[in-house]
């Protein structure tokens, strides 16, 4: 899965935005819920003052009203209207007609129609404009009987500035409170995501091949158990690169990679392929190491297996196995190539090469030469896993491994045979220089195997050896 991290956004982002958004609505949710409560409340209680002032007045005109003593009533209207918040009171009869009147008392219609409530319900009947005007019309009543309808008209602006008040603080504190809340909800993801994003900074360690890592975090919730999962995971990957390293060091990187590419489906088994294989042999090792310690001859093979195993990396050949001082390299397996022929011969030759520029180093420390032997074969092999379910080894077998096998042993000290099928594996031939060497016969083959001896790779590779050999003495490889 292909992952684009450029454009992904931090997780700390999106928790805060997720926290802060619905904080805020539960405290936009909390706000509109109180602010339409209060503005029923504030609504009632408009109501509630309107009516009461409008009892209180028809209660006090109710015997200056049924006497008709204008003068009285004239006065009460004089005191109610230099009430603060009092536009304007009247004193109408049952008839709709205004008696008495002091200051603005509002629209006819409105006072008929409120006129014609209150008598309905013999009860105060109200009405608020536009402009935060409380209009009231209670009836004045005695023993049951309306004798008229007393009208206030009320500035209820003065009652709905403290509506006002609380709608404005209710803003400024639902403000504060969101601010309070995606701070807060900035630290919270933080103390969340801050742990995950070091945990996929230890991702991105093991994703670039650092498998060594122990992540020390004490928690005791999910973080702390994903972190022991991931030191866990660290330590098996590098036991896993531990054990890979450690099995280079015993097969050819090649063959490694193919074992553990197959760990669950190994088998003994094989499938033929076309291949070349070699064999270089170290002439009269035997009395060679006669004179010599175990750990000499020790380190003598040792040094000689280092050299083998160069040459053959050099030309993508892989080391199948040491045989005591000889050493068997396959080209074309496991890794297919399409010139093996050719590889093997120029590893030949980088080996000759090679021994005869070590020969010299060792002259100077008064040390005997060291000469090889090698014969190549090309032809069809069975390449595979053999052996049996306990021991098992990644290796070619066949007649043209011990054609070459042969080939070996029937070269002497310097020299270098390929067998036919070799030659004519060749893509181009004019990249070796070979001779006609004899025919040999080979136990169970009637017709005797044509050889050539190999002289020498064009001049062409003789600069790109000699550089690797300088490299090989300085120790520089």
């Amino acid at each position: 899965m292909d992952f684009n991290r450029t454009n992904s956004i931090p997780l700390i982002f999106k928790l805060t935005a997720s926290i802060s958004l619905l904080v805020i609505c539960a405290i936009s949710l909390i706000s509109l819920t109180t602010m339409n409560k209060q503005r029923t409340l504030q609504t009632q209680q408009i109501k509630d003052f309107g009516d009461a002032m409008a009892l209180q007045l028809a209660a006090s005109a109710t015997e200056a009203f049924f006497i008709d003593d204008n003068l009285s009533l004239e006065l009460q209207l004089n005191n109610f209207l230099n009430l603060p918040r009092v536009e304007g009171v009247a004193i109408i009869g049952t008839e709709q007609n205004v008696l008495i009147s002091k200051g603005d008392i509002g629209l006819e219609s409105i006072l008929h129609e409120l006129t014609e409530q209150s008598s309905a319900d013999h009860f105060p009947a109200s009405h608020n404009n536009a402009n935060n005007m409380l209009i009231v019309v209670a009836p004045v009543i005695f023993r049951d009987v309306i004798g008229g309808y007393v009208t206030i008209k009320i500035k209820a602006e003065t009652i709905t500035s403290a509506y006002t008040d609380t709608l404005s603080l209710l803003l400024i504190v639902g403000v504060a409170l969101a601010i309070i809340a995606a701070i807060a909800a900035y630290y919270i993801s933080r103390h969340i995501s801050l742990p995950i994003t070091k945990l996929l900074a230890v991702t991105d360690q093991l994703e670039s091949g650092k498998h060594k890592i122990d992540k020390k975090d004490r928690r005791y919730d999910e973080i702390g158990r994903l972190t022991e999962a991931i030191n866990s995971m660290s330590h098996g990957l590098y036991r896993k690169n531990q054990v890979e390293a450690l099995l280079d060091q015993f097969l050819a990187k090649d063959i490694a990679h193919e074992v553990l590419h197959q760990l669950d489906t190994v088998k003994v088994g094989g499938e033929r392929v076309n291949a070349t294989v070699l064999f270089a042999d170290i002439v009269c090792f035997t009395s060679m190491s006669e004179k010599m310690s175990p750990e000499e001859v020790a380190e003598f093979l040792n040094e000689w297996f280092n050299y083998f195993t160069i040459c053959a990396s050099s030309y993508f050949g892989t080391v199948d196995k040491f045989i005591g001082d000889c050493v068997m390299v396959m080209f074309g397996a496991p890794k297919k190539k399409a010139h093996h022929p050719f590889y093997a011969i120029a590893c030949a030759t980088l080996m000759q090469r090679l021994t005869r520029s070590v020969n010299a180093k060792r002259k100077e420390n008064g040390k005997a030469a060291v000469e090889l032997r090698i014969g190549i074969n090309t032809g069809p092999m069975l390449a595979g896993v053999l052996g049996t379910e306990q021991r098992k080894e990644y290796t070619v077998v066949g007649d043209s491994v011990n054609l070459a096998s042969r080939l070996c042993a029937e070269a002497t000290a310097g020299q270098t045979i390929i067998s036919d099928g070799c030659y004519q594996g060749l893509t181009e031939k004019e990249k070796v220089i070979v001779d006609p060497y004899k025919k040999i016969r080979v136990r169970g083959k009637e017709i005797p195997i044509e050889t050539y001896l190999v002289d020498t790779a064009r001049k062409e590779h003789h600069l790109a050896m000699d550089s690797l050999i300088e490299d090989i003495l300085n120790k520089n490889y």
